[in-house]
């Protein structure tokens, strides 16, 4: 081989080309007592390669740079911002990295897709990657890439789609697609002009589709020392790759992000980051792992706090552009207050109507803060949002919320209603709040969750026609012990440091990011400052080296190395199966994720009683495919303390005998084998491992140390 862009590939292509070859379905087996004869060659390829039916690769038509054909496309006339991006793209000589840094709500994912054509109709390009930070916003955003991957395809040449996560079988509208799992009216069938290919179905495969919408591990996988990792770089090599909060990913990911653009980089494959809040320092640091070379110490683009802002690779030059706004900012007020001082506050503001968000860095705060605001606002709604809620419950209340204060929300629907969640609230949901509070976080999250806060054109009530965020903090110099545990002291601090009495959107999001994490430009902050400094650099540096224990070899290294190998490439035993693969790409302890039902306490098993009826289930067959697709997605990841090392065994263990006892044969459905029940009773609690667990269908999950024990 010539290089080992070439090797990867090629050994990927033979990968695909003999699990095609080997599976029965396109070449039913030859019975035992026939030899077989030369005569059934072609005729039995070319049956084979029909039945496969792979779709041909997708063929971006020119002309989206133009503002007309960008309004026909998307149904609104391009704005400064992808105005920019598009003749960034339309110009440049050859594929290379675009970094697009834009506040919140101003059209990012449409100017990725504009310049993913582009760059697809000018360098034969035949696919898209689209990553995302979790599964919620991959779900979030897959009806608009569906919507926008219909336009790409005609009726004859129709593109394979690929929902790509770990939990991407229990998606309605993926499940639609494929024409299975979820009953329709006659009236809703839509008409797609993609497809669900079969053969992409498979986790390995899962690259290889035109259109992939998934979790950013898909991409970070193609960094992982593990068996068949050519056939990711095989589905990334000749697509267009699109990383959407590219700031949301903490420096053990950042390891396997920064490798595998290295790879990129030497397939020449068009990488797009789209980012609101990103640090100066990681901005360089993602330009650099492309280009597989340091930038000169003084090169202006990589310190600049202009914003909105794009900078792009064009060849060996990196070119950079800050664009003037086309729209008028917005400033906004900001206040500190303590979690006493929280129900008065949000009287006065809610005194006219109009609604509130309170985000907070832990479930057990979120569920704390919604219990005091119930007791002491007894004429205010409040709703709980967050991550340990089961799937079903999760996906009501985001409907609810996009309903009630979603961009076309009515007033009425709005009035006196006060949110109260975590993180979740601030990644992709489309939400308008007349009023913020946000727990103490760091600086670019803190300007995320911002950007929820007044995010549409509307009349509001007298007392909420300013913005105002008050942040959420002790009022002493120790932090939140829930908020350290998260973000650590570090970074906190530094926020606290630098918090403003008003922020200027978006001119100002900038600069305050970059005053926050440019802390190596400057003095030290004094003793206290130097220790968390210290501590925060350590941790990091620990994540950094446990990451790179499972990394493919750099490009470079690869190419100099004597022999051209990839033996130890698959090597690796920690990550051979996909779970494992997925947890690897991903820090800290892993997570428990049951399937929640009830058993009453005749021993009959139900499901809640508000999901499916509460209808029951048999417990000693296998449940219908239907019935156990339903089942699949009563889905809930447990606390973090329940995947904490010297907890996870006997977690695990503790639900593996219950279910063997009650459940046995649920472990035959393909659907349920090797998930975990978590069995409910008639009062909806469970024990598990010395702690109580309690579901409610309006807080989520509540865990307590069970009461008779004194242990540890």
């Amino acid at each position: 081989f010539r290089s080992p862009q070439e090797e990867v590939l090629l050994t990927g292509l033979l990968i695909m080309a003999d699990w095609i070859a080997s599976n029965t379905e396109y070449f039913p087996l030859i019975p035992v007592e026939e030899l077989g004869s030369m005569e059934d060659y072609p005729a039995r390829v070319d049956r084979a390669w029909e039945k496969l039916a792979l779709p041909f690769p997708w063929e971006a038509q020119p002309g989206i740079a133009d503002p007309q054909e960008f309004a026909v496309r998307f149904g609104f006339a391009p704005n400064a911002v992808q105005r920019a991006v598009l003749e960034a793209v339309d110009t440049a000589a050859e594929p290379g990295i675009l970094i697009l840094e834009a506040q919140m709500g101003v059209g990012k994912t449409e100017a990725a897709l504009a310049a993913a054509e582009i760059m697809a109709s000018r360098f034969g390009l035949g696919g898209v990657f689209f990553g995302l930070p979790t599964q919620a916003t991959a779900n979030g955003i897959f009806p608009r890439l569906l919507g926008w991957a219909d336009t790409q395809s005609e009726e004859t040449l129709p593109q394979a789609i690929k929902l790509a996560h770990g939990m991407a079988e229990l998606n309605e509208c993926y499940l639609r697609l494929q024409g299975r799992g979820v009953q329709l009216e006659e009236d809703a069938q839509e008409e797609h002009q993609v497809q669900v290919h079969q053969w992409f179905r498979g986790n390995k495969q899962a690259l290889l589709a035109n259109f992939v919408i998934g979790t950013v591990d898909q991409l970070l996988l193609a960094a992982l020392a593990q068996k068949h990792v050519m056939l990711r770089h095989l589905g990334l090599a000749g697509k267009v790759v699109i990383i959407d909060e590219c700031h949301a990913y903490d420096t053990y990911m950042n390891c396997y992000l920064d490798r595998a653009l290295e790879w990129l980089g030497w397939y020449k494959v068009p990488v797009i980051l789209l980012s609101a809040t990103l640090p100066a320092r990681r901005r360089t640091e993602l330009v650099e792992a492309y280009r597989q070379k340091k930038a000169a110490p003084d090169a202006p683009w990589e310190t600049s706090c202009g914003y909105p802002l794009l900078t792009w690779t064009d060849g060996a030059e990196v070119k950079q552009t800050a664009i003037p706004p086309d729209a008028p900012g917005q400033t906004v007020q900001i206040t500190t207050l303590t979690e006493p001082e929280l129900p008065a506050l949000l009287r006065r503001k809610l005194a006219e109507g109009g609604c509130a968000g309170v985000i907070v860095n832990t479930v057990k705060k979120a569920q704390k803060i919604a219990q005091l605001l119930r007791e002491s606002l007894p004429d205010k709604e409040v709703q709980l949002f967050h991550a340990q809620f089961l799937m079903p419950d999760r996906a009501a209340r985001e409907n609810q919320l996009m309903a009630r204060i979603g961009k076309g929300s009515a007033p009425e629907c709005r009035n006196d209603l006060i949110v109260v969640g975590t993180q979740v609230m601030e990644q992709s949901l489309d939400i308008d709040l007349d009023v913020l509070v946000t727990e103490l976080c760091p600086m670019d999250l803190l300007l995320q969750r911002i950007g929820r806060l007044h995010r549409h054109r509307r009349s509001r009530p007298a007392p909420l026609q300013q913005a105002c965020c008050a942040v959420l903090d002790t009022g002493e110099d120790a932090f939140d012990a829930g908020s350290e545990a998260v973000y650590g002291q570090w970074l906190l601090w530094r926020t606290r440091e630098a918090l403003p009495r008003s922020i200027r959107l978006p001119e100002e999001i900038s600069p305050l990011v970059q005053r926050v994490y440019g802390w190596e430009r400057e003095a030290p902050g004094g003793a206290q400052g130097e220790e968390m400094r210290c501590v925060y650099e350590q941790t990091q540096e620990k994540k950094k080296a446990r990451a790179e224990a499972y990394l493919v070899p750099q490009p470079e290294t690869h190419r100099l190395a004597q022999l051209n190998t990839l033996d130890d490439w698959m090597q690796n035993e920690g990550a051979c199966s996909d779970p494992a693969a997925r947890a690897a790409v991903r820090d800290g302890d892993p997570s428990v994720e049951v399937l929640v039902m009830q058993c009453r306490a005749d021993g009959s098993i139900h499901f809640l009683p508000w999901q499916e009826g509460g209808s029951a289930v048999a417990a000693d067959s296998p449940p219908p495919p239907e019935t156990a697709l339903k089942i699949a997605r009563q889905k809930l990841r447990l606390p973090a303390v329940f995947g904490k090392a010297w907890k996870v065994d006997g977690v695990i263990r503790e639900l593996e005998a219950d279910n063997r006892s009650r459940l046995a044969a649920w472990q035959l459905s393909p659907l349920l084998h090797g998930e975990l029940i978590l069995l409910l009773d008639e009062n909806l609690t469970a024990r598990l491992v010395g702690m109580e667990l309690c579901y409610d269908r309006e807080n989520g999950l509540y865990y307590q140390k069970e009461e008779t024990d004194e242990g540890n």
